[in-house]
């Protein structure tokens, strides 16, 4: 009995002993596999968007002088798709019917009268949530001084060529071309380096892009000749047009 015990005890400790040796020496590590190739990236257009066809649209400034499109000079904007993908908006490549003006006033700043082409498939700030479609332009001039110290003027030309001013929520009446009477609900937004024309309607937006109304923008950089911002913002059109000398 005494030996058996003493057997057990011996297949103990040595079952003790084995299972609380070290680990043995881990094996080579087998060789990393091959990197695999990275992706080229695509590439980036000057001042442009993508647009059809996977071609940049791109847009081009330069200085306009004095003269048949801007009285006083301004900023010329030219649009068009980059079709040889060399980065720059070539002349050949330009759409005239998309180019636009803002031009330098007796003191103002004022656009061209800019064609409707609102959409609902871009991003909206804050501000502009109460609209259902929108229509970005060119914000150059709008620095923070003149945000601060100025005013942005916005009027809508409706397709008989009545103009009215436009104001958060106010109403103004239109026709399409079968002479239906429309009521658009147009606005715009403001900031430093930022403008957008902005409509609410019940009406798709290619319907509204084929009426063939315009509106257009007058920046006027704090008091000028003794009025306020609040007497021009009542003013009509025609008044303002000829205080700062502004071309239709």
């Amino acid at each position: 009995m005494k030996m058996t015990n003493c057997s057990l005890l011996l297949l103990c400790s040595t079952l003790l002993i084995i299972s609380c040796s070290k680990d043995g020496s881990n094996g080579v590590d087998g060789n990393n596999g091959t990197n695999g190739t990275n992706g080229t990236n695509g590439t980036n257009g000057t001042n442009g968007n993508e647009g059809a066809n996977g071609k940049m649209t791109l847009t081009r400034t330069t200085k306009e002088a004095a003269g048949a499109n801007c009285t006083y000079g301004g900023t010329k904007f030219e649009t068009g798709i980059d079709a040889n993908n060399n980065g720059i908006l070539d002349n050949s490549e330009v759409t005239t019917t998309q180019t636009k003006y803002v031009c330098n006033g007796a003191g103002a700043i004022y656009s061209s009268w800019i064609g409707l082409n609102v959409t609902d498939t871009l991003p909206f700030l804050i501000e502009e949530k109460a609209f259902k479609y929108k229509q970005p332009l060119p914000a150059e001039a709008l620095t923070a001084d003149f945000v601060n110290k100025g005013i942005v003027l916005m009027y809508y030309k409706n397709r008989k060529g009545v103009i009215s001013s436009i104001d958060h929520g106010n109403i103004t009446k239109d026709t399409d071309n079968t002479e239906q009477d429309l009521t658009v609900y147009p606005g715009f937004v403001y900031k430093e380096k930022y403008l957008s024309f902005l409509i609410y309607s019940y009406i798709s937006s290619d319907q509204l892009n084929a009426i063939g109304s315009a509106f257009r923008y007058v920046l006027i950089p704090g008091m000028v000749q003794g009025r306020s911002i609040t007497d021009l913002q009542k003013m009509p059109y025609n008044e303002v047009a000829k205080l700062y000398n502004i071309n239709d």
